[in-house]
């Protein structure tokens, strides 16, 4: 829902999209075009993101070899 993020209030979240080249692209829609909309729209509304793109498809293979990183940016942070 990129419109709905250009349209209301900044909320206190950051957000870590992970994409690839070989993502689905089906009669439901492009989801790497999908997650290139996304990040534009967070970065229009200033949130603090992460976007990730690159040749591998969006699958539990290539979440897990980025899953250390994500956190690591995720909770950054984070005192304890």
């Amino acid at each position: 829902y990129p419109a709905l993020v250009r349209k209301t209030e900044k909320k206190p979240i950051r957000a870590y999209l992970l994409a690839g080249e070989n993502d689905l692209d089906n009669k439901y829609g492009n989801w790497p075009l999908a997650n290139k909309q996304m990040a534009s729209s967070l970065k229009f509304k200033g949130y603090d993101h992460h976007f990730e793109y690159g040749q591998c498809f969006h699958g539990s293979k290539a979440a897990g070899a980025q899953l250390p990183e994500m956190l690591r940016w995720l909770w950054r942070d984070w005192k304890k």
